[in-house]
């Protein structure tokens, strides 16, 4: 790759690199639009079922419909330009959650509208969202992917840092406030997507078959067995964990505690990993990948230890929000390592065979807490995800040539 192409970033920065501002302001608003929807669908889900089970199976079928249209999303992202499926993707969210503040304005909304309405948008989403991570490789050299992913690592800590509480805050106020500003968030990701540079399909794919397409992706991944084991080992951790956020949401939700206090458990979730973010944009070029990789999984088994033996807010709010402190840390080295030795014309649907098998399980999480919680309660339910976050971090510490991925500095001299 010409480094010159990207406007010298090596010398000049990131921020002067053509293109480059423009999509970090449309992956923002997107992120935007994300953190205020996101807590707001669990607690208007609550609200108009009364049932934690049932606002659990709300995400778990939007997450299922995500994962199902993402398998085949990345393929189309590599065949199409990314800049206009980014524009789309824009679109269709301001569409969607628009509807649900009209909805909601009219006292319209009931569990199977808002149940069609989440799956939609979390389909369209998996079709094409990889197609932000995609055009990122088309803006910026190798070298400069760590430091990139730093940057959004810390940019989503402080959206969502904020995003949850002012969700929380705005539900309490109207619950339709929260979906009107993520519908707005959503339009103006989509007016400064229209002024990313133009990049037509990868050359390589115009004449190549979808379906070949679709299985190249995957079966190049698949022979990459430190892929494999990573993606295992990622995707029980992103279950536990998940399962542990929706397990207290649902919990306090039940317990009825307002909706701005349960906020501040996503607020200090993010304001641990906009911590985690500055950490890593000093560390993320200097330390070797795999140990600090290794630290982080059982760095995040440690801090959730202390909810199994307490249901009490502020044990939950300071034990949660400490685990989460390494999660920009890995996915500024570990994803950074693995995108960064990925083909350019194979990015969407790399980034689906990463993204999809890390998060299949995850999809269930909110069906999952839900139910633990209806059967056996707050600390039985941690226990329970808690177990397979330990199996994860025993696993990828387990693995040598995880452990051995060197600092960023040291790529090229190495393979997936």
């Amino acid at each position: 790759m010409n480094v010159q192409q990207h406007g010298g970033v090596s010398a000049q920065g990131l921020w002067r690199t053509r293109g480059y501002p423009t999509w970090f302001t449309a992956d923002t608003a997107t992120a935007v639009g994300v953190a205020l929807r996101t807590l707001a669908i669990t607690l208007l889900g609550y609200h108009i079922s009364g049932s934690t089970v049932t606002a659990g199976w709300i995400g778990s079928a939007s997450m299922v419909a995500q994962q199902v249209c993402s398998v085949f999303g990345g393929t189309f992202v590599d065949r199409h330009s990314r800049r206009t499926l980014i524009i789309v993707n824009a679109l269709a969210g301001m569409l969607c959650w628009g509807t649900v503040f009209v909805l909601l304005g009219l006292d319209l909304m009931s569990v199977p509208t808002l149940l069609v309405i989440s799956t939609v948008s979390s389909a369209i989403n998996g079709f094409l969202g990889s197609a932000t991570d995609a055009a990122l490789k088309e803006i910026i050299a190798i070298t400069d992917y760590p430091k990139a992913r730093s940057l959004n690592e810390g940019r989503d800590a402080m959206v969502n840092m904020s995003g949850s509480h002012i969700s929380g805050f705005l539900y309490g106020i109207y619950p339709w406030l929260p979906f009107l500003l993520s519908a707005l968030a959503y339009a103006a990701a989509g007016v400064a997507a229209t002024r990313l540079p133009k990049h037509g399909a990868p050359h390589d794919e115009a004449d190549v078959r979808f379906i070949h397409a679709f299985t190249e992706g995957w079966s190049w991944t698949l022979r990459k067995p430190l892929l494999v084991i990573s993606v295992a080992a990622i995707s029980v951790l992103n279950f536990g964990v998940n399962g542990i956020q929706y397990a207290i949401q649902l919990h306090l939700a039940s317990a009825g505690v307002s909706a701005t206090y349960i906020g501040f458990i996503s607020t200090g979730v993010f304001l641990a990993m906009f911590v985690g973010a500055l950490v890593s944009s000093r560390l993320s070029t200097r330390v070797p990948v795999g140990l600090t990789t290794c630290g982080a999984f059982v760095f995040v088994c440690i801090a959730m230890l202390p909810m199994t033996f307490t249901d009490n807010y502020w044990g939950i709010l300071i034990s949660n929000s400490v685990a989460c402190f390494p999660f920009p840390i890995v996915n500024a080295m570990l994803l950074g390592f693995i995108f960064a030795k990925a083909p350019e014309s194979m990015q969407g649907r790399v980034s689906v065979a990463l993204t999809v098998p890390c998060n299949i399980l995850t999809a269930f999480c909110s069906a999952a807490a839900g139910s633990l919680l209806a059967r056996w309660g707050f600390s039985v339910a941690v226990i329970v995800f808690l177990t397979l976050m330990a199996l994860s971090a025993i696993a990828i510490c387990a693995y040598r040539p995880i452990r051995r991925i060197p600092k960023a500095s040291e790529w090229d001299q190495i393979s997936l």
